[in-house]
C-alpha cells in the first residue's frame, strides 16, 4: 500500500499539477484605477474587498472595474395557508473591465443561485439567509478570479 502511495504522489508532483484555486502570482499584479459600483451596493462591497486587486489612483493609464449587482430573494412554494415554504437567492453580477477611453476590454456575467427552506426561527432564518448570501458571493469572487487569470 505504501509503494502505491509513493507512486501516486511521485506522478503527481512530476506531472505539473497544480490546484486551481491556488494563490497565483497572477493575482498579485491587477492593477486598477478605478472601481465603478451600481446596483446593490453591499454584495459589490463584499465582492470587492475579496478580490485580490490594487486600488492606484494616480495611474491614468490603468483600466477601470465596473461591477453591477442584483440580489433577489423568491418565494418558490407556500402551504396551504398561504405561508412560504421554500425560497430562492439569486445574485446576479456583471463585470465589466474598461479601459482608458471607457471601451469595454472584457465583460463576465455570473449568476448563482440557492434553493432552501424556510424555518419558524426568524432569527435563525435571517441567518442562514446571510450565509447563503455570503456562500453565493465566495462562488462569484472564485468564478471571477478564474476568468480573469485563465
Amino acid at each position: 500500500m505504501k509503494k502505491i502511495l509513493i507512486v501516486f504522489l511521485l506522478i503527481l508532483t512530476t506531472c505539473g499539477y497544480q490546484p486551481i484555486y491556488k494563490a497565483n502570482e497572477n493575482t498579485k499584479n491587477i492593477n486598477i484605477n478605478e472601481i465603478i459600483y451600481s446596483g446593490d451596493r453591499k454584495i459589490n462591497d463584499k465582492i470587492y474587498s475579496k478580490l485580490p486587486f490594487v486600488l492606484v489612483k494616480n495611474d491614468e493609464n490603468l483600466n477601470k472595474l465596473s461591477l453591477e449587482s442584483n440580489k433577489e430573494i423568491k418565494i418558490t412554494s407556500k402551504n396551504s395557508k398561504g405561508q412560504a415554504v421554500s425560497y430562492r437567492t439569486t445574485i446576479n453580477v456583471k463585470i465589466l473591465i474598461l479601459n482608458n477611453n471607457e471601451d469595454v476590454i472584457d465583460q463576465k456575467v455570473i449568476q448563482k443561485n440557492f434553493s432552501y427552506n424556510s424555518d419558524e426561527n426568524k432569527f435563525k432564518f435571517k441567518e442562514y439567509q446571510n450565509k447563503i448570501e455570503e456562500n453565493l458571493i465566495n462562488g462569484i469572487v472564485d468564478d471571477i478570479i478564474i476568468h480573469l487569470i485563465y
